[in-house]
């Protein structure tokens, strides 16, 4: 069972996958005369996914970049409550200059993915 898929299509395994969650409040949110902070929700819990990729082929890495190219798009990853399907885009993207093994370009990739 793949960690990942994207568009129905498993991805390679990835290194790192962290899935921090936060919270948006209105731009009316702040902190009043007397110091208290009086929050305004928007939207709780939003999900963004941290992962990184080691040790790609030049393949490997263009399928993750074909993947994400045209948002949105649907991801599934594994969470304490099982698979989840988010709609998501990406943000930017860090590909490392490839090392060299045995002729070959190595590649690591490293991305956030953000729910919609």
């Amino acid at each position: 069972m793949a960690i990942i898929s994207i568009g129905g299509v498993a991805m390679p395994s990835s290194s790192s996958l962290k899935a921090p969650e936060y919270d948006l409040y209105s731009g009316d949110t702040g902190r009043n005369q007397l110091g208290k902070m009086c929050l305004d929700p928007v939207r709780m819990d939003i999900g963004k996914l941290n992962i990184e990729w080691k040790g790609l082929s030049s393949a490997e890495l263009n399928k993750i970049k074909s993947a994400t190219r045209r948002p949105p798009f649907s991801v599934t990853f594994l969470s304490s409550a099982g698979n989840v399907t988010k709609s998501m885009y990406r943000g930017d993207r860090n590909i490392e200059i490839p090392i060299i093994k045995n002729g070959v370009p190595v590649w690591n990739l490293s991305m956030d993915l953000i729910e919609l």
